[in-house]
């Protein structure tokens, strides 16, 4: 292989302190807000609310990971303060949504697609061009 001279330290970019001063339960907790503040706000917003018709379902798509990925990154960039940290998942004008590409599916879509898996397994362009074009 060709030899890669570049600095490794300006390549990577730390997301993480496994060195932080929280406990794993410490860290479980602010997760769980984290979760609840997706919901709440999930709640708050209309157009989500139509897609996630229910309680569960909110609340459901508030634990997927890019909520809980923002929340880890939030605690990060603010040093492992919880206040700060959660302070940041609700500001002033209302708490933080975190949507993913799966959200902007609605429950028919979502129906069709799985119905194509079955139908063409991973041929994500027939799936595309019979099932979900607008995808």
């Amino acid at each position: 292989g060709e030899l890669d001279d570049r600095e490794q330290a300006k390549l990577e970019v730390k997301v993480w302190d496994p060195d932080s001063p929280l406990t794993d339960r410490q860290i479980d907790q602010f997760l769980v807000v984290a979760r609840a503040v997706g919901t709440f706000a999930r709640a708050l917003d209309c157009s989500s609310s139509v897609r996630q018709p229910s309680l569960h379902m909110s609340a459901a798509a508030a634990s997927r990971d890019i909520t809980l990925f923002h929340a880890m990154d939030t605690l990060h960039k603010h040093n492992y303060d919880l206040s700060s940290a959660i302070s940041v998942l609700v500001p002033l004008g209302g708490p933080v949504l975190c949507r993913d590409e799966m959200e902007e599916w609605s429950a028919s879509e979502a129906s069709l697609f799985e119905e194509a898996l079955e139908k063409y397994g991973k041929d994500f362009n027939d799936i595309r061009q019979d099932f979900v074009s607008t995808k």
